[in-house]
């Protein structure tokens, strides 16, 4: 909703500022420590030096200078603040009706339309089943596609396998040694991860086999036709694997064309730093110089080893260009973990490359690195390997035995399930406790796993969203056996003032566009995820201290309904921004 701007621009007036300056302004509103202090706080002090006054005093003429309107109730000085005081009734009829009018769009926008975005996240490796530490760039990778799809911009979801290295000559030496059909068949990527351990182990006690992993990628490479159709068998099994899981956590990807595709491209790409004048040689390896360019010291990217195989740094070179050739893209992300110095070293070498050239665009400085913290703490029944497919069967089925023991002890508040709708809301509540935890701090904190903490159906967890999703349903559930309709038309006006319940849960609603904005131009979901908690702590506060059904009162019970419907709008689509279910019953 626009109010910032409105009292930007008021404020704007009242110093005798250029309507220009409304957005710097409006940079500078924040909250009152109190919310009976005001509902908007200015402060003064950046006025001092300019105006040549005290901040209090500054505030006291400012505050006397702005008059009330359409949204402003009165505007009062408390030091060196302004705090705002908005019309509630106004403020609620506009929230209401903006968010009733479209239950999906609201929060979104088109600021990024026509903008293309190029997310490269996930990057699982073949021949190994997903680990639990891929969960962290797919879920912020698919958070981020989201949000920014949500801004208007068009979003290509990139999935750039690991399908090209050393370790595919340990599996297929392993197959050729060990392997057999009918396991492969029926166990499919567990079987491939079994031989490549089975082959590393033998390398171990013979340096023979490391030599014959090599000789056999060298033949991969070289384009064998019988090495190359099991490598794609390899892959195709491995991307099937894969994609059970994606489909598992409702992710989908436009392309997943990994290091192989890109392979062919990587000599042009080595012979374009060459000619421009940026590669050198250094003790044997080929190398570029790119200290200083991005303002800091940065080793040398190595293009080339000194063995003349080419690196993964100019696989990334040669796979960011043909990215732009074939996207043109507004930005080009890359959701992965402390990589900082490595893209460091790949966007200055093509910073360099890009001036050489003199292309036509500066695409290079498009390009930007997501990284994100560790997970710590993170176990499973089933021994060391943190499998995700393991993971989220124990999510599961600890969220089950959660919800079992919490109908036993409360059935009114828990009523039993039905065997499908238990499967249902264990599965759903399972995935919102481990994708929330991911996010519920910032993505460069490394954070610790604790089971019993992440499943909780309070504070601030998953479940407890979903929870508060659930009670508003269970509302209308009771408003339509009364005949009271399903609160999606709003009020002309509020029956009588709103408590403070009432003000502080539309408030909550007011702030969901700007979140938005934030976890997209900061690459930040866990905006969205403060913002939603925050939303459910003032819908609970609500709940507990407001009737919303009162049949002696039917203004003020449609009034309630439309403020719980458009929070159920809201917490519903910030969810989904999230790859959360939101549960119409736990």
């Amino acid at each position: 909703m626009p109010f910032t701007s409105h009292i930007a621009r008021v404020l704007c007036a009242a110093l005798d500022y250029a309507p220009e300056r409304a957005d710097e302004i409006a940079r500078l509103l924040g909250s009152p420590p109190d919310p009976a202090m005001g509902d908007l706080a200015f402060p003064c002090f950046q006025l001092a030096k300019t105006l040549r006054t005290a901040p209090p005093k500054i505030a006291a003429e400012l505050a006397a200078a702005i008059p009330p309107d359409e949204l402003i109730a009165s505007a009062v000085a408390s030091g060196p603040y302004v705090n705002i005081h908005l019309d509630r009734q106004e403020v609620a009829r506009r929230v209401l009706g903006a968010v009733l009018a479209d239950p999906e769009g609201y929060g979104g926008s088109r600021a990024g339309a026509g903008a293309l975005v190029v997310l490269d996240f996930s990057a699982p490796n073949i021949a190994k089943p997903f680990h639990f530490g891929h969960l962290r760039s797919t879920n912020l990778g698919a958070d981020l596609a989201r949000i920014l799809a949500f801004r208007g911009h068009p979003v290509l979801r990139k999935n750039y396998i690991g399908d090209w290295g050393t370790q595919f000559g340990f599996v297929i030496h392993a197959w050729q040694q060990w392997g057999e059909e009918e396991l492969l068949r029926e166990r499919a990527i567990d079987y491939l991860v079994e031989l490549y351990v089975r082959a590393h182990r033998a390398s171990e006690a013979d340096p023979g086999v490391r030599e014959q992993a090599r000789e056999l990628f060298l033949r991969l490479e070289q384009g064998d036709p019988q090495i190359t159709a099991l490598w794609q068998r390899f892959r195709e099994l491995s991307l099937a694997g894969f994609m059970k899981t994606y489909q598992r956590l409702g992710i989908g990807f436009d392309n997943y064309d990994g290091e192989a595709a890109v392979n062919p491209l990587v000599e042009a790409t080595i012979q374009r730093f060459v000619r421009a004048g940026l590669a050198e040689e250094s003790e044997g390896a080929l190398v570029v110089q790119v200290s200083g360019v991005l303002g800091r010291e940065i080793a040398p990217l190595m293009l080339r080893k000194s063995d003349g195989a080419s690196t993964y740094a100019a696989r990334d070179c040669a796979e960011a260009i043909d990215r732009w050739e074939r996207y043109a893209f507004a930005a080009n992300i890359y959701v992965v973990s402390r990589q900082e110095d490595h893209f460091a070293q790949v966007f200055a070498a093509l910073k360099l490359l890009a001036a050489a050239e003199q292309w036509p665009q500066p695409w290079p400085e498009a390009c930007e690195n997501v990284s994100f913290g560790y997970v710590r703490g993170m176990s499973t029944r089933k021994g060391e390997a943190v499998w995700l497919e393991d993971v989220l069967d124990e999510a599961r089925d600890r969220a089950r035995r959660i919800r079992e023991a919490k109908s036993a002890a409360n059935p009114r508040a828990f009523p039993g399930l039905s065997a499908a709708e238990l499967d249902h809301v264990s599965e759903s509540v399972g995935q919102a406790a481990l994708l929330y935890f991911d996010v519920s701090s910032r993505r460069l904190s490394d954070i610790s796993f604790d089971w019993d903490t992440v499943l909780q159906f309070e504070g601030n967890t998953g479940p407890y969203l979903q929870y508060s999703h659930a009670r508003m349903c269970g509302i209308f559930r009771r408003a339509a056996e009364q005949g009271l309709g399903d609160g999606s038309t709003p009020p002309a006006q509020w029956p009588g003032a709103l408590a403070d319940e009432e003000w502080g849960l539309v408030m909550a609603l007011r702030g969901f566009g700007a979140a938005v904005e934030r976890a997209a131009s900061e690459r930040e979901p866990h905006e969205v995820a403060r913002f939603l908690h925050g939303l459910a702590s003032s819908y609970n506060a609500f709940y507990n201290n407001c009737i919303v059904i009162d049949p002696a009162n039917p203004p003020t019970t449609q009034a309630r309904l439309a403020l719980v419907r458009a929070s159920q709008a809201v917490l519903a689509r910030g969810l989904a921004l999230l790859g959360i279910r939101a549960l119409e019953t736990m």
